[in-house]
């Protein structure tokens, strides 16, 4: 047991003998992996389109290959599916062109495979919270949120399915809107003053006409009595309205509606990743996703999955860089409890662990160990705040929730030096990365925080609500939850409570607005003030705190128009002014990357977004069977 945690032997052993003990009757044994690895939470998903968690992330990050990827250490867009691309002159038209790429399955991996991915990526009825960062595409934002109207062309879904592929999208009829409204029960049409969202099964439900026929959804009442067609969907028409097709099977063409400097670097996020569309029409969602059916197009490919045990993945041999893959045989183990991570990490049973207890990390910090692996990240952990509800609603009383907190003594006292407070919602990295200056919220400051809470109708907090702070189980943030509900207790008066979640559960109640305070954190998708900011535009997926103002969504899109440089650094500014004086989210601190890395991990890549390829990493095989073998010696199994 290394000099660090003499002190701590007791609890470790303990709970590193708990966990195989635990391990070994519940799960089977299986050969051990060449690597090993702590990922948190157990995966809500391993649908790449429909996942936003870290640790769904660096599975996905392994299992499907995208347009293009980043280099492990610095983050340089490298070629990956495809292998070259022209840019325009007006930066708005992109040509890629791919390689010969194949499914874990043998089935090639083509454009017009991309195009319906990227489609069934857009399509609302996939519900991707991500998708919005295709809406740079020419159409892409109309077709995602769906709305159509008269004298557009559109896209209608018929209601029929083909037995061969089930999960397939019915026929579809192409044509110009004629007429876009709702049918009362005496047959009065009325038109729509504009596009509208074609659906629903009252009177006041959208249908839609094309060439003289009618289309209502299938539980309408005009197609019980048939007077009209029953029809899944009606969307803005994809062939024509977005600027994402394929010219032959090796090129696909992208065009933007406007330049968006950080377009090509999205192409290498993994929500952007290719699914296998012919496998979800055939099995459905989330249906593919099961061991049986899955198929892969990343360095990796998924062996089993067991619940609240491991993720398994093993070298893609159909993978175009199989020969970059040096470790065969990788597990993620869902593991929430850091104190647990950190017993198996001690114990030699994994060779990187992603989550340890705040005590443990404050321990090695101060002693500078070399196995902690310390970097600043392009991230921020901050609170959202439910604006929907009253009296949450009211900016001064989030304004005064802000101002009462010592932010240095709450993170001080829960991941100890290291970790900086901020009062910012984008990282100070950014102006290192990119040289934009984040622009931050009014100081903390006890008595004005009183004030703006009297003026808002609660005077000592008298009258507040009792509120709920949630959070997904973890030791630092059950911590952080206890220390805020003690200062607004004591310097305003209110009363808080608290709540552990799951985290599918919790990232659910987010999703759903069912919350009155919520934990949250967010890492940059890539190097650009606009990942963190275009997130809480109006109805934006990640948005989840209600807050919408029609002067920030202008102040985005303007920005997504502007070329890089400080023109649009000034509008970002203005839009984070806004967003700082609203506070729709309280920012906390600046995230310190915290991974324990084995001494027998020879290559760990590194960088500002918390990424770790897992194909990039590299191990001495003597080391580690040297510690597997003093492990087992010691009786403790993994």
């Amino acid at each position: 047991m290394p000099a660090r945690f003499r002190e701590l032997v007791p609890f470790l052993l303990a709970a590193a003998l708990l966990l195989a003990v635990g391990r070994a009757f519940w799960f089977p044994a299986e050969p051990p992996a060449d690597f090993v690895f702590v990922n948190g939470t157990e995966p809500k998903s391993l649908d790449p389109q429909l996942i936003t968690g870290q640790p769904e992330g660096r599975i996905a990050w392994a299992l499907f290959d995208r347009l293009v990827r980043w280099h492990p250490e610095t983050l340089e867009v490298m070629p990956a599916l495809a292998e070259r691309w022209e840019v325009s002159d007006d930066q708005r038209r992109y040509v890629f062109h791919l390689r010969d790429a194949v499914w874990s399955d043998g089935v090639p991996l083509d454009a017009p495979g991309i195009v319906a991915a990227w489609q069934r990526f857009l399509d609302p009825a996939t519900a991707a919270e991500y998708s919005y960062q295709l809406w740079p595409v020419r159409g892409a934002r109309a077709y995602g949120v769906g709305l159509v109207a008269a004298g557009e062309m559109i896209e209608v879904e018929l209601d029929e399915r083909d037995p061969q592929r089930p999960f397939a999208r019915g026929p579809l009829v192409r044509g110009v809107a004629s007429w876009v409204g709702s049918v009362g029960s005496d047959g009065t049409r009325q038109a729509s003053d504009g596009p509208a969202l074609y659906g629903g099964s009252d009177e006041d439900a959208v249908l839609v006409e094309v060439d003289g026929v009618l289309y209502a959804s299938p539980d309408h009442p005009l197609v019980a009595t048939g007077d009209a067609t029953p029809a899944r969907s009606a969307l803005p028409d994809f062939a024509t309205s977005v600027g994402i097709a394929a010219s032959d099977s090796h090129t696909l063409v992208v065009e933007l509606a406007e330049p968006t400097p950080y377009f090509l670097h999205v192409c290498g996020f993994y929500p952007l990743a290719p699914v296998p569309m012919h496998v979800i029409e055939k099995h459905g969602s989330p249906g593919w996703t099961k061991i049986e059916n899955i198929v892969c197009s990343g360095p990796y490919r998924l062996q089993f999955r067991r619940l609240r045990d491991r993720v398994r993945m093993v070298r893609n041999e159909t993978s175009y860089r199989a020969d970059e893959v040096s470790l065969e045989v990788v597990d993620a183990l869902a593991i929430d409890s850091g104190a647990t991570a950190l017993a198996m990490f001690e114990t030699a049973a994994v060779d990187w662990a992603t989550n340890l207890p705040p005590f443990a990390a404050k321990l090695l910090i101060e002693q500078d160990d070399p196995a902690l692996r310390l970097r600043s990240e392009l991230s921020i952990g901050f609170y959202r705040l439910n604006t929907t509800r009253p009296p949450l609603n009211d900016r001064r009383v989030r304004q005064a929730l802000s101002r009462a907190l010592d932010r240095a003594a709450i993170v001080k006292a829960v991941y100890g030096p290291g970790q900086p407070p901020s009062l910012s919602f984008v990282p100070e990295g950014m102006e290192q990365a990119t040289g934009y200056t984040p622009i931050q919220t009014a100081r903390e400051d006890v008595e004005e925080a009183a004030r703006l809470l009297a003026e808002a109708g609660f005077p000592g907090g008298q009258g507040f609500p009792k509120i709920t702070i949630t959070f997904n189980a973890d030791e630092g943030h059950q911590m952080m939850a206890e220390l805020i509900q003690a200062q607004w207790k004591s310097r305003l008066g209110i009363d808080v409570e608290l709540a552990s979640m799951e985290w599918g559960a919790f990232l659910d109640a987010q999703s759903r607005l069912d919350y009155w305070v919520a934990r949250a954190g967010w890492t940059a998708d890539y190097v650009d003030p606009n990942t963190f900011l275009d997130m809480f535009v109006t109805d934006g997926a990640n948005n989840q705190t209600g807050f919408s103002s029609p002067a920030y969504d202008e102040l985005i899109a303007e920005a997504s128009r502007t070329p890089a440089g400080e023109v649009r650094d000034g509008v970002f500014a203005e839009a984070e002014t806004i967003l700082m004086d609203e506070l729709p989210v309280l920012p906390l601190f600046m995230r310190v990357s915290k991974n324990l890395v084995a001494p027998w991990v020879t290559r760990f890549p590194e960088n500002p977004l918390d990424i770790h390829p897992i194909e990039a990493m590299q191990v001495d095989p003597v080391l580690r069977d040297q510690a597997r073998q003093a492990r087992r010696l010691r009786g403790v199994a993994p």
